[in-house]
Parts: structure tokens; sequence; C-alpha cells
């Protein structure tokens, strides 16, 4: 029968945004009422609507805990080695305590390869010339070559005792040698794991004595990109083919004022790099056409967040991974006032713009020491390595509970609806929700009215329904 009552369908239309305020007062359009904002979303994914649902819960890849110096996963990759073969081959590597260790195509099982490295130091890894290199930012362990024996060599030709490196152009490049904090070095062509003294070799000073270093370098549209830090930050590229001749390399300078925190803070989203900062995370697309300007900044909506609830001074240990099966961009950081990587930043970029949301802000998920995508039966999933000597998928998998913990708990909060000017009295007369029950669990619905305090109704997955006021 018609009524004078407006009727009104609310729709997820932004994600989370710590600093645009806490109510929105826009009134609805046609029936609808587009919430542009959250001021939570914790332990969520969006769905293509920008519905959030619970995020998946984790399993162990290793049943057995590693049990070697403190326990840490520092890092870990997935190495594929092509060979000559035909076939590829399938080995994980992790740096763990004092140790590195070997897992054959994702088996559940680690193998100590080589002990007594220094421990707590930031690793990297990455495929050169069918090896995987390992180095650190250890001043005593020098770079190690692992290859498919398995073994963990050290790597061969006279390398620089650097900290991290890339390949590019049929070279491997690094930096991170701490006599030398501002010189990229580079091998000789294919000689990552056999010359890097010889004539084809060699080194490109990146503005020395600047009051930074290089923190992280990437392969990136035929170019070297070169990013500095931590302190004013610059971004400058390798251009050229070889050390002489017609396309020989040379620096370009290119951003001055933003600059990357680390090399596993760095990672890729289509055809764009994205980097963790002292100030916040960017793309390298936007910066390129917007400069140190904050609001081009890729964390902008969640910008107070990450300056002031943040710890900064383990913030130079971050990792990045982008879970493209799942459309997101993962970063691990550790809460003010600790050193446990017990929150996650996470970016969307389905959506245009791209939407936040949390895991372990707000209650607690997975303490993401390291982040890494690996192949398991050819399908893409995300691990995160803990500090008690796991590695434990995350995200997607279907049971909602932790090995360590069980339960955790998922939050959305959206803004407070005044459904149009606050000068004008407006009653709510009925409210529903509609949810797609993943499970016969229980969960809270809350709403606040005014300066009233929150009313709350638990709401059953398992039954037919519930009736909200």
């Amino acid at each position: 029968m018609p009524d004078r009552n407006q009727k009104a369908i609310l729709t997820f239309a932004g994600g989370l945004a710590t600093d645009f305020g806490p109510s929105f007062t826009a009134a609805p359009q046609n029936g609808a009422l587009p919430i542009p904002f959250l001021l939570s979303a914790d332990n969520v994914l969006y769905e293509l609507d920008g519905g959030p649902h619970k995020v998946g819960g984790s399993t162990r890849l290793n049943a057995a805990a590693i049990a070697d110096g403190t326990n840490i996963v520092h890092g870990f990759f997935d190495a594929w080695y092509q060979g000559i073969g035909g076939s590829e081959t399938q080995i994980e590597w992790a740096y763990v305590g004092t140790g590195l260790y070997s897992m054959p195509a994702m088996s559940g099982v680690w193998t100590n390869q080589l002990a007594g490295l220094e421990d707590s130091r930031e690793p990297c890894f990455f495929m050169a010339g069918d090896v995987c290199i390992w180095a650190s930012t250890s001043s005593i362990d020098v770079p190690r070559a692992l290859t498919t024996g398995p073994t963990a060599a050290n790597l061969g030709g006279s390398p620089p005792n650097f900290a991290f490196g890339a390949w590019h152009k049929n070279r491997a490049w690094a930096a991170g040698v701490v006599a030398n904090p501002s010189r990229l070095y580079y091998s000789a062509s294919l000689g990552a794991n056999s010359d890097w003294t010889g004539a084809t070799a060699g080194s490109i000073d990146i503005d020395p004595d600047d009051g930074d270093r290089i923190t992280a370098i990437r392969s990136h549209k035929n170019e070297l990109l070169v990013l500095k830090g931590p302190n004013t930050g610059s971004i400058h590229r390798i251009t050229g083919s070889s050390p002489t001749g017609a396309d020989a390399f040379a620096r370009v300078p290119y951003v001055r004022g933003v600059g990357s925190l680390n090399q596993n803070g760095l990672t890729t989203i289509g055809d764009d790099v994205v980097f963790a900062s002292p100030r916040g995370l960017h793309s390298l697309a936007a910066t390129a056409a917007y400069g140190d300007y904050v609001e081009a900044f890729l964390a902008r909506p969640i910008l107070t967040y990450y300056q002031d609830s943040l710890n900064h001074i383990v913030l130079n240990q971050t990792w990045a991974a982008n879970y493209f099966t799942k459309g997101v961009c993962v970063w691990t950081f550790s809460r003010s006032g600790g050193t446990a990587k017990n929150v996650c930043l996470v970016y969307d970029y389905r959506f245009q713009p791209g939407r936040w949301l949390s895991w372990g802000r707000n209650s607690s998920y997975v303490n993401c020491h390291s982040l890494a995508v690996m192949q398991i039966n050819r399908v893409h999933r995300l691990y995160a390595g803990l500090t008690t000597g796991f590695v434990q998928r995350i995200a997607d998998v279907v049971d909602r509970s932790l090995p360590a913990s069980g339960a955790y708990t998922a939050d959305v909060k959206t803004p407070f609806l005044n459904f149009g000017s606050s000068a004008y009295l407006k009653n709510a007369e009925f409210g529903f929700h509609s949810i797609l029950p993943k499970g016969a669990y229980n969960f809270a619905f809350g709403w606040t009215r005014d300066t009233l305090a929150e009313d709350t109704v638990t709401v059953s997955q398992g039954s037919g329904g519930d009736t909200l006021g």
C-alpha cells in the first residue's frame, strides 16, 4: 500500500578512509544512498559490488615449525628454474633464524641447506640467469647462489657484499653495500654467478653523499628504477643496454622528494610500481605526474593512520605482495609501541579509485612478518612467514579460523548517515540487512541513533533470519 515513507537502498561505494571524518550528510537520490567511505573495514575483502565479506582463514604450509635461532621467517621465495630439460623445477627457499632452507614443490617439508648466518637481517631473493640469488642486510654474510641441487653456495664472480638486487637487461644489478651506500653495481651480461669484476661489469654512483642511500631497485618498462631514502627521497632511471657504445647506461633523475623504505616494500600492479616510503604508500605513475603532492599519495584516505599509528622505527622492514588472484596489494606493518608485524594495509585496485581495507587493525589476524605469493597446483596463493617458524597460507582459506588462535573477528563500520541536512528531523522507521551466509556463525549487527548508545543484535547465519529493532 502506498505510504509517505522514503525508501533508500544503502550501497558500499568506498573503502576504509580514516581521514574523511565520522559522518556523511548526503540525501538519497532515486532511492539509493551510496556510502562513499567506511570508518572500519578490518579482516575483510570486498566483493565486486563493494560489499565486504570476512577474509578467509589460514592454514600452515609446514606442519612442523622450523626451530632455528629466533625461529623468525625473515623471508621466503617461490623459485622456478627453467633448465634445459623442457620442464621447470619449483623450489621454495626460506631464510629462518640463522639458516637457509629449501622445500621441493610446496611439499610442506623444509630442509636446512646452510647454517650459521647472522640472525634477524632483512633478506632479498631474486632470479638471475636461472639461479636464485639470496642476499641480506648483514655486513658479514655474502650473497649466495641457490640452485636446484638444492644447494646454497657463495655467489660466484667476486660480487660486492650487496643487500638486494634485481635482474635487468640480462644482468644482475645490486646495491646496499655498506661501504658504498649510493653505488649501483652490475654484473657482466649473463654473468650473475660468474663475473662481477670483468671488463663488461661495473658500477654507477647515484648522487653520493646526498643524505640518502639506495633502498630499492626494480626493472620496469625497459629501464631500471633506482629509489633512494629514507630521508629526503629520490627516484632515478637507468637507461641504456650496455656499459659503452651508442646505447650506454646513463642515469636520469626522475623524481625528488619521494623514495622507498626498502626493497621488500616495493612491488608492481600491472604496469605500475607501488612502494612504501616514510610518508605513505605511493604509485610510481601518480608520483611521476604529481611528485610529492600529498593528495596524489596512494594512501591518502588512510594517511593519518599510516603516519601516526605505525611504528616508524621498523617501517623499513615492511613486505609487500601483489595478490593478483584477489586483486589486492598487501603491506605488513607493526603498530606503534611494538615490533611484531601485526597489521596489514590492503589496497583493492579492482576499483577506480582503489579502496583500502585492513587485516589485524582492530582485531587480531595473522602476524605476517614476511609475505610472498607462491604457486600450489599452478594456482597463485598468498603466504605469510611468521615469527614461530611457520609459513601459512592466508586470506582465501574457506575455514574462517587460524591455526594457533582459532576464531577471529571481522569489523565493518559506516559513517553516521544524516540522510540529508541535519537541520531537518528524520525518523528511521524500518531497517533491513541482507547477508550471504558463509557458515553457521553468529555476528553482531549494531547501529547508533543520534547521541544514544549503540544498539546491537546477534544475527545467526545458520537460521532463517532475525528482526532488527
